[in-house]
């Protein structure tokens, strides 16, 4: 047989094996590698070994394929839903601030897709959001409320993350040459006229402010409070 033809006959049955799970675990590989912009289904399908209009029997097309692997993430980062000893709203943010801050650093082209509803509020998130959400009403408050401040530790997480995760996200060669408006302004180099920020160089506490994992956290910190605050308001 020709190499042509046998080569043919290989993708021909490596196609007729193919399966959804089987995509989308290839298209996360591909986003992990190479970044969410790489992402094709060309490039899904060379890593397969398949011709590029197999994948269109299983998926609809690359929004449908982000959707599946936002999902597909999500389970990969379980919440402990079915655990069956209740946990408090604080144990709670501690648990998803640990998991969601890990699956961005190893996946950071999620950080990407969960910023569109359309990826990020799936069936097993909307699972994962109302385990969150409910752990906040032993604070008195409604489920609306409930759920605004589950949703609130979501977004800062997401947020931070993207900081921490941008370069790898927005880098294509080599890292850019213009500095760190703040990390010089704390090193004491920067020109900028901030008067109350200059008070920040020398200031031994202040490199905390350069590090995404520190933010986060005093961030947590400060949401906690109000939290606190809101749930002493409403049991009043």
């Amino acid at each position: 047989m020709p190499s042509d033809e046998k080569s043919a006959a290989d993708k021909s049955a490596v196609g007729a094996k193919l399966t959804l799970e089987a995509i989308v675990d290839a298209a996360i590989d591909v986003a992990d590698r190479d970044g969410i912009g790489a992402l094709s289904m060309r490039r899904i399908a060379d890593q397969l070994g398949v011709g590029a209009m197999s994948l269109y029997r299983h998926v609809d097309d690359k929004d449908a394929l982000l959707q599946q692997m936002s999902e597909e993430i999500g389970r990969r980062f379980p919440y402990p839903v079915d655990e069956a000893e209740p946990s408090s709203w604080q144990e709670r943010v501690r648990i998803i601030v640990e998991i969601d801050w890990e699956l961005y650093r190893r996946h950071p082209w999620v950080v990407l897709a969960y910023s569109s509803p359309r990826h990020s509020f799936g069936d097993e998130s909307l699972r994962c959001l109302d385990w969150f959400a409910a752990g906040f009403l032993d604070l008195g408050v409604d489920l609306v409320e409930a759920t605004g401040m589950a949703l609130a530790v979501w977004t800062h997480v997401h947020g931070v993350a993207l900081v921490a995760v941008s370069d790898d996200l927005l880098r294509t060669e080599k890292p850019s040459e213009r500095p760190d408006g703040l990390e010089d302004l704390i090193g004491g180099r920067s020109k900028a006229v901030a008067p109350h920020l200059s008070e920040l160089s020398g200031c031994d506490t202040a490199p905390r402010l350069l590090d995404p994992r520190s933010r986060l956290d005093d961030g947590i910190a400060y949401l906690c409070a109000g939290f606190t605050a809101r749930g002493r308001q409403a049991q009043e």
